[in-house]
């Protein structure tokens, strides 16, 4: 496993040609490195946080602090710069970073193939999603996953960021877009569709716009992201309008925003899948549906990615299966809008 640290160690004042990675591990101490010590090093790289990374890890920080000493002792060098606020990589520390990530991935790869040739599922699988969807509908499903697959280790990143799944080593990713990527292959999960709504409440208190000039006169609850206030769009027939919400409550956390509009605090407008399983229920009510709506200038997909090859692992298929059996077609979220009686 250690065959890629001899590019490394070719770096290092004691290196002779002459000598094995028997050689070095005795002079190292390699055989204290184990995968899991590489694993909380690379986190701590990634989050520049020892007391973050002890935390997600139910670690005490000094616990995690000894795991580094460890390693600095076993390559007897310094891996991290410590100050009051964050912790970050030296130059040697980058450099076994880096091939601890490229050791962990092989070991990974090992696994799936072993696992392959046995027909199970087997190794990591590295999974990326928006941390609300994330949250609400696969985290919910890792536990049955996991129970499902046991040979199968998950690791489950939530962030709103681009990620480019080749450089981060991103199995597999579920994506919110208009699909132009040709590098990457993967799944349709279903259509986003939109919905502008509030509680009862807050419609027997101020009254139902009928049309989005009415919205000016309503209080309206808007998420503003990196990419700055999201536009609210609305078309029926011919006739498109789109405007920035003037908004009584701006945040860029999609939780809390639905969160102030169940509390009766105004209009939001939401994909389905944060606003479907409430309107269903009658928690909220869908406003204007006369109107489509939307915050993107162009129609919006769920997908279920993957880098590389036009065919995914075994391990990949397995999630990408599991997730669209447990999301259903169409989807569980899906609003199922009542027959107008005429």
């Amino acid at each position: 496993m250690f065959a890629y640290l001899n590019d490394v160690l070719r770096s290092q004042k004691h290196y002779n040609p002459a000598w094995t990675i028997a050689d070095y591990a005795q002079m190292k101490n390699l055989n204290q490195i184990s995968t899991r010590s590489m694993h909380l090093f690379l986190a701590i790289v990634r989050e520049g946080n020892l007391s973050e990374v002890a935390r997600n890890e139910g670690l005490a920080a000094s616990s995690l602090s000894r795991v580094v000493q460890q390693l600095e002792q076993a390559l007897e060098t310094q891996l991290l710069y410590r100050n009051t606020r964050a912790v970050i990589a030296t130059d040697a520390g980058h450099v076994y970073a880096e091939t601890f990530r490229t050791m962990l991935q092989q070991l990974s790869d090992a696994q799936s193939l072993v696992g392959e040739r046995r027909g199970e599922p087997g190794g990591r699988i590295r999974i990326n999603a928006p941390t609300s969807f994330g949250l609400r509908h696969i985290g919910p499903r890792i536990s049955e996953l996991s129970e499902r697959y046991p040979a199968l280790y998950i690791e489950l990143n939530l962030n709103d960021d681009y990620i480019d799944p080749f450089a981060d080593g991103t199995d597999l990713l579920l994506r919110i877009a208009s699909l132009k990527d040709s590098e990457l292959h993967g799944r349709l999960i279903a259509r986003q569709t939109c919905h502008l709504v509030a509680t009862p409440a807050y419609v027997h208190r101020y009254g139902r716009p009928l049309t989005p000039e009415d919205l000016q006169a309503h209080k309206l609850l808007a998420y503003r992201g990196k990419t700055g206030l999201q536009r609210w769009r609305f078309q029926r027939s011919e006739n498109a309008f789109q405007f920035s919400p003037q908004a009584k409550i701006l945040s860029d956390n999609a939780d809390l925003l639905l969160q102030a509009a169940r509390n009766d605090a105004g209009i939001l407008l939401f994909p389905d899948w944060q606003v479907g399983e409430m309107l269903n229920r009658g928690e909220l009510v869908e406003l204007m549906p006369d109107f489509s709506a939307s915050y993107a200038p162009a129609e919006q997909s769920l997908y279920l990615l993957y880098p590389g090859g036009k065919y995914p692992s075994l391990n990949t298929r397995t999630v990408i299966d599991f997730l669209l059996e447990s999301f259903g077609s169409p989807p569980y979220w899906r609003y199922i809008r009542p027959v107008r009686q005429d």
